[in-house]
């Protein structure tokens, strides 16, 4: 691939034109910063909510918090919006703030590698071009890069295959027979919408999940003009979602496993399954052997009735392979499928490493991280100036709304820009970073998510690299103060103090 090299040095270079990109966008705006590009390989803005488009796809978090603080949408239709909704609500944003001219659509980062002589960031993209930044925010979540099993006999599959965020809109599924590998988050709200037109659908599940009621419902046509027309009713609305899933949410993720809020969820669970699966041998599949919380508590109205149709199968055998045909078991059935659909996740894990990132003399992204990802505040590495992350290791949420989290790395890396001035490099220190690891891993210990279950929060060695232990209010405080003694800053040129 040949390579072309542009002259301008941007301020900033935004890797995702997610709900990130944009905030950090409209941050560096407030801040006086307007030589920024934002990069992404997409057709339009929203990130992971343009690329997941399949059935049913809508938020786990209540529409009102997940948007932001400062943006507002009195238009949301439902209590959990719909992908389509969250997806336009992105590009609203994008030409309120005025980011359309920053945006470079259909263009992805390949590399990111620090130029020790000038001291800025030489970025290629996929077509080639050289892009010089004197900062460089990835903004990149970690619902984008799909993980799809390796299952023996997945090349021979006669019929169409696809990830549930790579969706073939273009193939109808009514009449065919559709096998579903995964079972959880994506598949509770596909099943049911394909369920009503698919002649068969099999669900292939490897662990059972803890699925409670949404409570769904639309909007009024009132409860909408009060929030069009009533600034300080929508304020109080948020403040109350917000309080909401730092007393009654946040809870259920910390020991002693008998707290209040864990008991609620079961109960609620086994209300659910009680009312929805008359057949026993049914309900004893959908049973979870670990403790409530561990993996993610997954929220449907209409998930478990689904399951109890007889157009429905729910297989928890394990597969052995997959055949030209269909889907084979351990016990030796075989089940026909017409359309195969992995609802299996995304590479958590791998979320960050996949941007190829090399810092101060040729040390790479991947080498620091060698033995598990860290970074401070869950912000950035140190040895790696003016390279940020908005949602980097550690800033995973299972109990309040992502956005929120933005919000507040956001505000922090911008004070970190900031402090580093015209040619500055910033980077935190070696110790400081370290000790914060060392604070998040131990009260991550005292988590649920430390117990015996397996899930995508940790790594096969235990470790957890995903999730932040503390409460929403805690990450705002820690994010709200940029401390001087935590970082290291030096002049551009040479970089030899930070790297």
């Amino acid at each position: 691939m040949s390579q072309s090299a542009e002259d301008e040095i941007l301020d900033a270079l935004i890797i995702g034109a997610g709900f990130s990109g944009i905030c950090l966008g409209k941050h560096l705006q407030d801040a006086g910063i307007s030589n920024f590009r934002i990069y992404d390989r997409a057709k339009k803005a929203g990130g992971t909510w343009y690329w997941n488009s399949y059935p049913g796809a809508a938020c786990d978090v209540m529409s009102h918090f997940y948007c932001f603080s400062f943006a507002p949408n009195p238009d949301w239709s439902r209590k959990y919006s719909p992908w389509d909704e969250i997806q336009a609500y992105a590009e609203h944003c994008v030409d309120r703030f005025g980011l359309r001219p920053h945006l470079r659509l259909e263009t992805g980062i390949e590399l990111c590698r620090f130029n020790d002589e000038s001291g800025v960031w030489n970025v290629t993209t996929n077509s080639g071009t050289l892009i010089q930044a004197r900062h460089v925010i990835d903004g990149t979540g970690g619902l984008h890069v799909p993980l799809v099993p390796h299952i023996k006999g997945a090349e021979t599959f006669r019929g169409e295959t696809w990830h549930s965020s790579l969706w073939r809109h273009d193939v109808d599924l009514a009449g065919k027979k559709v096998a579903v590998v995964g079972s959880a988050a994506s598949a509770v709200q596909i099943v049911p919408e394909i369920a009503k037109t698919a002649a068969r659908v099999h669900l292939f599940q490897r662990t059972a999940n803890y699925i409670i009621p949404r409570h769904d419902r639309a909007y009024t046509a009132f409860e909408k003009w009060c929030f069009r027309h009533l600034p300080l009713y929508g304020k109080i609305y948020r403040l109350a979602l917000f309080l909401q899933y730092e007393w009654l949410v946040y809870p259920i993720v910390k020991t002693p496993a008998k707290n209040i809020q864990r008991r609620f969820v079961l109960g609620q669970f086994r209300r659910s399954l009680r009312k929805h699966i008359p057949a026993a041998a049914l309900r004893q599949k959908l049973i979870p052997d670990y403790p409530a919380g561990c993996k993610r508590i997954l929220i449907s109205d209409n998930f478990l009735s689904t399951l109890a149709r007889e157009n429905v199968s729910l297989i928890s055998e394990n597969i052995e392979r997959i055949t030209p045909g269909g889907v084979r078991t351990v016990n030796g059935l075989e089940h026909e499928a017409d359309i195969l659909v992995y609802a299996t996740g995304f590479d958590t894990q791998g979320q960050h490493t996949e941007q190829r990132v090399i810092g101060p003399r040729g040390r790479s992204l991947a080498e620091a991280w060698s033995d598990a990802p860290i970074a401070f505040e869950g912000n950035m590495v140190a040895g790696f100036p003016n390279y940020y992350f908005v949602t980097g290791p550690n800033t995973g949420v299972g109990s309040t709304s992502v956005i929120f989290m933005i919000e507040q790395s956001a505000r922090l890396i911008t004070r970190c820009i900031e402090a580093a001035g015209k040619d500055g490099l910033i980077a935190p220190r070696e110790e400081s970073m370290q000790a914060y690891d060392s604070e998040i891993q131990a009260a991550l210990a005292r988590t649920v998510w430390a117990t015996s279950c397996h899930s995508w929060y940790k790594r096969k060695d235990g470790h957890i690299t995903v999730l932040y232990p503390y409460n929403a209010q805690t990450f705002r405080r820690r994010h709200k103060k940029f401390r001087p003694e935590d970082f290291t800053r030096a002049e551009s040129n040479p970089p030899a103090s930070i790297g």
